[in-house]
């Protein structure tokens, strides 16, 4: 429900949607699942993006934090 919640939302596409985009999409928490667990199921702790931009690293995620909620809160607009 969360993950289709989060696609909706963002109109299942990729949030970063340049043109390295490929691959399916996928629910990315921002905030990390196993560090938030109180944030698991917040709409707004999700993003959604490709195969291609969702990060592979917890370092890469951590640094990446700020960005993702930035283009969280254009989707709500």
């Amino acid at each position: 429900e969360w993950r289709i919640s989060v696609y909706r939302r963002d109109k299942f596409i990729c949030k970063i949607g340049n043109e390295d985009c490929k691959g399916r999409i996928e629910a990315h928490h921002i905030l990390g699942w196993t560090e938030f667990p109180e944030l698991r199921y917040e709409i707004n702790n999700g993003i959604t993006l490709c195969h291609s931009h969702h990060p592979r690293k917890r370092e890469e995620e951590k640094r990446l934090v700020n960005y993702f909620n930035e283009l969280v809160s254009v989707s709500k607009i």
